[in-house]
């Protein structure tokens, strides 16, 4: 008996040395996935795709996000970035916040980014272990600070980073050297170039012991070239761009190479070598077109997502305050519940009580047979609307015409106007909008005004040079105001911002 409880102990401790040697070998997976990024995006996007599963869906889609963006496939990067994913804990939710936020600033909408990086920035001030989300969340928010030319922000988002990367891990090196490469950006931004080359020569240094970040290792050396470009030594700029796509000349890094591309025929440019400037030129206007292109593209997509997920998310706050009105429905029932209880023991305690209700019925009991028919008659009136099916179906599909017609432009339209138009009754007509729709009068038909100015905004883009006011005009909305505060409260964005995003994609 002992030798077999001691084979049953080996076999068990054997089990979980084996799930922990699989747990660590699927994090090394993930890790080495994720240092692929700065080797080539398409031999991380191959890794990423073959460790894909639920458990660890979002992490994956991080990196699948990354890596489509440094190859340039801006749409299909806002595709992964905004499917759904489960939000299991705080460091969940930071990373759907980042994976988004990126998508915004890699096509170019910092003010977006910021609205969405902001309400986390307070996340510093809790007791945050050093982690690689928390610290690539303050990155990127210190490079969009740096994209609003807000330089003091940036040093410290920057600040708060490194703090967050702070481990000797691979990925969370890479990180920090990112964060040098951020540093001397934002000393070149204030126009310290000898400072901005001291950061950028250290790092290209320290980059010689990590093999695998090929893609910094060339940004380092573009940035370089930029420096040296500034101080008008053109051969040696030429020399590091040279070195620059060197490094990245077998991966798909198309950005980057493209922003080489340019610098190089800058260069040739100014010091007359008109074949090398020409050949630079012919493939940055080349890799720029298309790039522009899926940018285009891209910012459409993530337009039209981002209005989707605020609807989604207006849908999941009412149906966060059906449960909570249920929760309250349901502590007031028990609480009524233990004071009948309790007034019932009472009741059955006091004998003088009961024999005076004895008494009570006796002498009263017509009066008490009308206190019941009463009480039952007022029992009837709490019960829900009823409304004939047949009457139902009538209205839902006098909605679905009136929406058709798009008669709720009119800004006179009422609760009462539009009963009389299905021919039918108030009540009836606000019960099939709650029940059906989900949503009082007011917001079905604020919602409708929307998504119609929404259209126009898209389909028409004669509609972007109009006033704010006529656009609110042509909606149905009687008052600027008020249509500002019903648009953002439907797409998360103001009608300006949102007109402003639509223009940059001309």
């Amino acid at each position: 008996m002992r030798n077999f409880i001691q084979t049953v102990v080996m076999i068990f401790l054997g089990l979980s040395y084996l799930s922990a040697q699989s747990r660590s070998d699927f994090e090394m997976r993930i890790e080495n996935s994720f240092l692929k990024l700065y080797e080539n995006p398409e031999v991380a996007i191959h890794a990423a795709k073959e460790i894909r599963n639920d458990r660890n869906d979002l992490v994956i889609k991080d990196i699948l996000s990354q890596a489509f963006l440094l190859k340039g496939d801006y749409l299909e990067s806002v595709r992964i970035g905004f499917e759904k994913s489960s939000i299991k804990s705080t460091n969940s939710e930071l990373l759907v916040r980042l994976i988004i936020a990126r998508e915004f600033y890699y096509l170019n909408l910092y003010e977006q980014t910021a609205q969405i990086t902001e309400p986390f920035l307070s996340l510093e001030k809790n007791n945050f272990k050093p982690n690689k989300i928390a610290a690539q969340f303050f990155q990127l928010e210190s490079q969009n600070q740096v994209a609003l030319k807000n330089l003091d922000g940036a040093k410290k988002s920057l600040s708060r980073s490194s703090k967050l990367a702070a481990q000797n891990q691979n990925s969370l090196i890479i990180i920090s050297k990112e964060n040098e490469f951020i540093r001397a950006r934002i000393s070149l931004e204030k126009g310290n170039l000898a400072e901005a080359r001291k950061i950028a020569d250290q790092l290209l240094q320290d980059l010689q012991s990590i093999p695998r970040a090929k893609y910094l290792l060339a940004l380092t050396q573009q940035f370089r070239g930029q420096i040296f470009f500034e101080e008008q030594k053109y051969d040696q700029a030429i020399e590091c761009l040279q070195n620059s796509l060197q490094a990245i000349e077998k991966t798909t890094y198309i950005p980057l190479k493209g922003q080489i591309y340019e610098d190089l025929a800058k260069n040739y440019l100014v010091i007359n070598k008109n074949e090398e400037f020409e050949l630079y030129k012919g493939k940055f206007t080349e890799t720029a077109k298309l790039l522009e292109e899926n940018k285009k593209t891209a910012r459409r997509e993530l337009i039209q997502l981002s209005t989707d997920l605020s609807e989604e998310n207006n849908k999941l706050i009412l149906q966060k305050k059906q449960e909570q009105l249920f929760y309250i429905l349901g502590i007031s029932l028990l609480v009524v519940s233990v004071l009948f209880y309790i007034l019932s023991r009472e009741v059955h305690k006091s004998k003088s009580l009961l024999k005076r209700i004895r008494l009570f019925r006796t002498l009263n009991f017509k009066q008490n047979q009308l206190q019941i028919e009463e009480v039952k008659t007022k029992e009837i009136f709490k019960k829900p609307l009823f409304i004939p099916k047949e009457t139902e179906e009538e209205i839902l599909k006098g909605l679905e015409e009136f929406e058709e017609s798009k008669k709720y432009l009119d800004n006179n339209m009422s609760l009462a106007t539009l009963a009389v138009t299905l021919d039918t009754n108030t009540k009836y007509l606000s019960e099939i909008i709650n029940k059906y729709k989900h949503k009082n009068f007011s917001t079905y038909i604020n919602e409708l005004r929307i998504k119609y100015v929404i259209h126009l905004l898209l389909t028409d883009r004669s509609y972007l040079q109009y006033k704010i006011s006529y656009i609110a005009e042509i909606g149905g909305f009687t008052s600027h105001s008020a249509f500002t505060n019903i648009f953002k409260s439907v797409t998360g964005m103001s009608p300006n911002e949102y007109m402003q995003t639509l223009r940059q994609q001309t």
